[in-house]
């Protein structure tokens, strides 16, 4: 089997294919056997397109027999029914235990179709032909990106393509950088792609680099680059147009860059290309940047308009930010007890520290400025360092402070540095922090409490 293995790892899944079915009719009972559970193998690892092929190679191994207690045979099994989308019930009992890699490879299949990601981790074993190898660790990135730890995911990945070879090693390095994005690891990302362009060469096709390309744009955002961004960004849509498959995503990052570099117009007009293009679920994703871009810019009944939209689509994992967000849309609008409302909302729904500083606006606008504290400080305390919510908590707490005769001037100048170094230096808010701050210490220095 080891000329059959090698065109595996090179790829040659054809020649591979055709030795093992030679093998199947040809070869003795036992040959036949081994023949037909690895074509099944082969079969499987084109998914859904591999089904009937697959199971017809499992179905004619077990008619020679011996392979009812095969953990092998039973795994491969497991996997072919559970990426039928067959029950825990079913598939399951079909796991033996087993030290074969093989075996274990195709139990972690089976557990990532049926989406318990922590045990595929935990099956997978080292020992694999060099055609499961780098799969394996694929698998593994899956799971890991699926679970939410992109770093891990993207180390796997680029493990993986360690292992592979020609364009499965640039796909494999595609999700790497990906997942290195998702992470906000920009440096890595931009790493991992320069591996996938000397790797593909002119081999790219438009597709593929259509992707590499906006890879490229979201790591150059993510540095602080964004007219190089807007460069790739728009490579990416030529590709796409070359191609004939536009994504939604590439326009919305489009929209995005534009907006980063000020240019609203044009970020909208990008967001609505992104929005023509979004199918289902991915709508609301669309609206709620048109949303927050409106905002940004003051528009607050364009915003509002965008974010009612979005909250009529089912299933968007944000709701509870898009609410946040509609409430600052109507409290901009002066639409106080609206905004009260949709803001407690939000709060029920998990953006608790968005919720509380809208709360805390509101109130601080009526001049009940003790309750406006009390907000500012609930949401300073239960948001990020460093986030939105936080600073702009931190801001409101200090201003708050000022506004009842700089009470308690060790909270004032505390809150105030630790903003500061969050607050870029042309922002409104810098000079008045520091006229706080220096305010707060003249009233140490004279060992004073104001009335």
């Amino acid at each position: 089997m080891r000329g059959v293995l090698e065109a595996l790892h090179q790829g040659d899944y054809d020649t591979a294919i055709e030795r093992l079915t030679r093998k199947a009719l040809f070869g003795s009972k036992e040959e036949a056997r081994e023949a037909l559970l690895l074509l099944a193998e082969v079969h499987s690892l084109y998914g859904e397109e591999g089904l009937e092929r697959a199971h017809r190679a499992l179905e004619e191994a077990y008619e020679l027999g011996g392979l009812e207690f095969s953990p092998l045979y039973r795994a491969l099994l497991a996997e072919l029914l559970a990426l039928e989308g067959r029950s825990e019930r079913e598939v399951l009992p079909l796991f033996l235990p087993t030290e074969d890699p093989r075996a274990l490879y195709h139990q972690a299949q089976a557990l990532f179709y049926l989406g318990r990601f922590e045990e595929v981790l935990g099956t997978l074993k080292e020992g694999l032909p060099a055609f499961l190898a780098w799969r394996a660790e694929a698998l593994k990135g899956r799971a890991l990106e699926r679970l939410g730890r992109h770093r891990e995911a993207a180390m796997a990945y680029e493990r993986g393509a360690e292992l592979a070879l020609g364009l499965e090693r640039y796909w494999l390095l595609l999700d790497a950088a990906a997942m290195w994005v998702e992470a906000g690891e920009g440096e890595r990302a931009l790493l991992a792609l320069g591996e996938a362009e000397g790797e593909v060469g002119e081999m790219e096709g438009a597709e593929d680099a259509a992707t590499r390309h906006y890879l490229l744009a979201r790591a150059h955002l993510l540095l602080e680059n964004p007219n190089r961004a807007l460069e790739e960004v728009q490579e990416a849509l030529r590709k796409e147009e070359e191609s004939g498959h536009k994504a939604y995503g590439t326009p919305l990052l489009m929209g995005q860059i534009l907006q980063r570099l000020g240019r609203h117009e044009e970020a909208m007009a990008a967001f609505r290309e992104a929005l023509g293009r979004a199918q289902g679920e991915e709508r609301p994703y669309v609206l709620h940047e048109m949303g927050v871009a409106a905002l940004d810019q003051g528009a607050y009944l364009e915003a509002e308009e965008h974010l009612r939209a979005l909250l009529e689509e089912e299933g968007y994992p944000y709701r509870a930010q898009a609410l946040a967000d509609l409430a600052e849309a109507l409290y901009r609008q002066g639409r106080y007890q609206e905004a009260e409302s949709v803001a407690k909302e939000a709060m029920a729904q998990g953006a608790e520290a968005a919720g509380e500083l809208i709360l805390g606006h509101v109130a601080y606008d009526l001049m009940h400025l003790e309750e406006a504290l009390a907000h500012y400080r609930k949401a300073a305390e239960l948001s990020e360092e460093g986030s939105r919510e936080w600073v702009g908590a931190q801001e409101m707490v200090v201003d708050t402070l000022a506004q009842l005769g700089y009470r308690s001037p060790e909270e004032i100048l505390a809150r105030a540095e630790a903003v500061l170094p969050h607050v870029h230096p042309a922002d409104e808010w810098y000079q008045a922090l520091l006229a706080y701050r220096e305010r707060a210490e003249a009233i140490l220095r004279q060992g004073r409490r104001p009335n």
